[in-house]
């Protein structure tokens, strides 16, 4: 895992451990269940079947009204998920209204880069991103094909990001607490649809507001490349058990996108929080998947199958297990994000916490221990989600 650099400012290379590849879209599970002949019916069931309400909290009509309308933007004009490249994650997309009417050709003035990734940043937070970082584009963490969703499967595509793009603007969307705490049942479904929605129309408005300064800018979801990676690189997070980004301010309790530019920004540092160490002691993900799809040992390069990606030592998930149980459900499943430790809203003893975590690991059991004995990370009664306002 150590290497002889700063393994800080390695950023998402603080986990390689040998010659990785560009990893194929067509792998990922939730594309993968489109095409192999071992996740069909699974993906049959996730995506196409029919889905009666229950007479139960979590699965009544309201709260799968909710989920669909939650995913509505994303669905009808992000489509990040389904492949990207369209809509409000268009590559090439060119506004029929202009108010005020600047005449294109307009470049904004490079003397002071700094100022200009300020810019950037704030129009980020401003269209609503919670946390925005910028790196360096290491094309390691870019697709080697895409991967289009049909209605009759889906098929690869090749991406090809031309190298002209050296910069990545990637952002979190900050997920609802409240709804989390619902997982696994629609509310929880809800505060992911809701961010995937939000990523789409945050991404396609900042996209537009670089080529408004006279530069490229390719805005993506969940397509093109990793985002977790990128994030990482960033300066947003560091990596934890559950696979999943863990960030100072919201723990897991994100979603990424970014946008991928040739305008030359200043780039931000990776940090480290004491992630790593806290993870090792804490198993409170692995403990609480319902499919059990999380390692309970310890970091690993060695991978389940070909949704993982060769050559990284981290904790790798069986996400073939974590797909059959959404399939199941019906509504996806958010438990590593509702009971990890670092899902916390502000507050001055969860701040103090989080000082000491970065600071030394001597206290991590007993942070942990705290946080069971608390109560944290329990899931709440889904129609209770429905009587505050």
């Amino acid at each position: 895992m150590r290497k002889n650099y700063n393994i800080v400012e390695a950023g998402a290379d603080r986990y390689v451990v040998g010659k990785i590849e560009q990893y194929d879209q067509r792998n990922e599970v939730y594309k993968r269940m489109l095409w192999d002949p071992k996740l069909l019916k699974v993906g049959k069931k996730f995506y196409w079947d029919a889905v009666y309400p229950k007479n139960q909290p979590g699965y009544r009509l309201e709260d799968f009204a909710m989920v669909n309308a939650s995913w509505h933007v994303e669905n009808s004009f992000g489509r990040g998920i389904w492949g990207g490249k369209e809509h409000l994650y268009s590559w090439d997309w060119e506004g029929k209204y202009s108010y005020p009417r600047v005449p294109p050709g307009q470049k904004i003035n490079l003397d002071n880069p700094q100022k200009i990734t300020t810019h950037v940043k704030k129009a980020a937070t401003f269209f609503g991103a919670a946390m925005v970082g910028v790196c360096k584009l290491d094309r390691r963490w870019l697709y080697s094909r895409g991967y289009t969703i049909t209605t009759d499967g889906g098929e690869p595509f090749e991406i090809a990001l031309p190298e002209e793009y050296t910069h990545a603007v990637v952002f979190a969307i900050e997920m609802d607490y409240d709804a989390i705490t619902r997982s696994p049942e629609g509310p929880s479904t809800s505060a992911t649809g809701l961010g995937y929605s939000k990523m789409a129309f945050v991404a396609g408005m900042l996209a537009t507001y670089i080529r408004g300064l006279g530069y490229k800018a390719i805005p993506c979801g969940n397509d093109t490349a990793c985002n977790i990676p990128l994030a990482i690189d960033a300066g947003l997070g560091e990596l934890g058990r559950n696979t999943l980004l863990i960030t100072p301010e919201f723990g897991p309790r994100v979603r990424l996108a970014k946008v991928f530019t040739d305008l030359p920004l200043v780039v931000d540092k990776p940090i480290e929080f004491g992630v790593w160490e806290f993870c090792k002691t804490c198993k409170k993900c692995a403990e609480n998947c319902p499919p059990q799809a999380l390692s309970h040992g310890d970091p690993t390069e060695t991978i389940h199958d070909i949704c993982n990606r060769e050559g990284i030592r981290i904790w790798h998930i069986n996400a073939s297990k974590c797909a059959g149980f959404w399939a199941n459900n019906i509504v996806d499943c958010a438990n590593c994000i509702r009971t990890c430790p670092f899902n916390k809203t502000p507050g001055i003893l969860h701040d103090l916490a989080k000082w000491k975590i970065r600071r030394t690991k001597i206290f991590n059991r007993i942070f942990m221990r705290l946080d069971n004995l608390l109560g944290y990370g329990k899931k709440k009664d889904s129609d209770k989600f429905w009587s505050r306002i």
